[in-house]
């Protein structure tokens, strides 16, 4: 089997990139949160919670980002980071970016056993069995808990 492609970059880009992802997807969540409906006239809300979480997200990625400016204007740059197989780990940000379109379209248990499959197949793990095993224990789980023990619809 030919040896799977590596990358290697610096640990301050990789600071600068994942904490600047990490700050768009804070404002993501921010802007979802904040279209959310309030019933709640002056009090703290529905869409509160969400929105204080995506600012404090947003803050400690811009921090964790200006961290990696700052060592690569010192110069003081730190070891490399080696990502073996890339097109995985692509693979996986793109399963995990569809899947709440996925789960708009063809409701939570459809969405997830789909999702959890693929990302399982990605994530290197090819047996059908453990597969199977490993969603329908995860989907027993989420009906048993939100469901049944919380009372939370799942769509």
């Amino acid at each position: 089997m030919p040896e799977a492609r590596t990358l290697f970059f610096s640990l301050e880009i990789g600071d600068i990139v994942i904490g600047l992802a990490l700050t768009a997807m804070a404002s993501w969540f921010f802007f979802q949160a904040s279209v959310l409906p309030d019933f709640s006239g002056t009090a703290v809300g529905a869409a509160d919670f969400p929105k204080g979480l995506a600012a404090l997200l947003g803050l400690t990625s811009l921090i964790f980002a200006g961290a990696g400016v700052r060592r690569m204007i010192s110069g003081r740059l730190e070891e490399r980071i080696t990502v073996r197989q890339p097109m995985r780990v692509l693979l996986g940000i793109a399963l995990l970016i569809m899947f709440p379109l996925m789960m708009d379209t063809l409701g939570y248990y459809i969405a997830m056993a789909v999702f959890f499959s693929a990302f399982l197949y990605v994530a290197n793990c090819r047996s059908p069995i453990a597969i199977v095993l490993y969603v329908g224990g995860f989907l027993l789980f989420t009906k048993l808990l939100f469901e049944m023990l919380l009372g939370t619809p799942l769509p």
